[in-house]
């Protein structure tokens, strides 16, 4: 074997591996982001800024069009060409900021949310399943794990 293709420490192999499996998963979950883009005539864009805006709104903090420019990783004047296709589209409503009513928080629309179920439902459900088989300090192993590799990645 070439050197750096598989280490030759059998434990950074065994790691290694974990690493090529998240990979895997990451370009499998691209792949199913590109279909919806295409089947709903979005922008990949567009759909890495609706994901953001849930999480967004699962972890109950307040998704500002600044925010979303942060987390897409782009201008601000990008952003707003995004934000403006979403709402052109039904996908996103902005509304009065709760805390600032000088500014525009973003929202996911019901219908936009509905969309996203049909298609990714069936998938997520898949996932769920394979996670459900695992006992709960399984569970935490897994998240603790995932939670160390975001880190790593910044």
């Amino acid at each position: 074997m070439r050197e750096g293709v598989t280490p030759a420490d059998p434990e950074r192999a065994a790691a290694l591996e974990l690493v090529h499996r998240l990979r895997d998963i990451v370009l499998r979950w691209e792949l199913a982001i590109g279909e919806f883009a295409r089947t709903t005539g979005l922008h990949t864009t567009d759909v890495r800024a609706l994901v953001s805006l849930l999480d967004a709104e699962r972890a109950e903090a307040e998704a500002t069009p600044s925010w979303l420019a942060q987390q897409l990783g782009m201008t601000s004047q990008a952003t707003t060409a995004v934000i403006h296709r979403l709402e052109a589209a039904g996908h996103l409503e902005r509304l009065r900021s709760r805390t600032d009513g000088r500014s525009a928080r973003l929202q996911v629309s019901d219908s936009a949310v509905d969309l996203g179920w049909q298609f990714f439902g069936p998938l997520l459900d898949r996932m769920i399943a394979s996670t459900q088989i695992l006992d709960p300090d399984q569970q935490k192993l897994v998240k603790s794990y995932l939670t160390a590799v975001s880190d790593a990645l910044g």
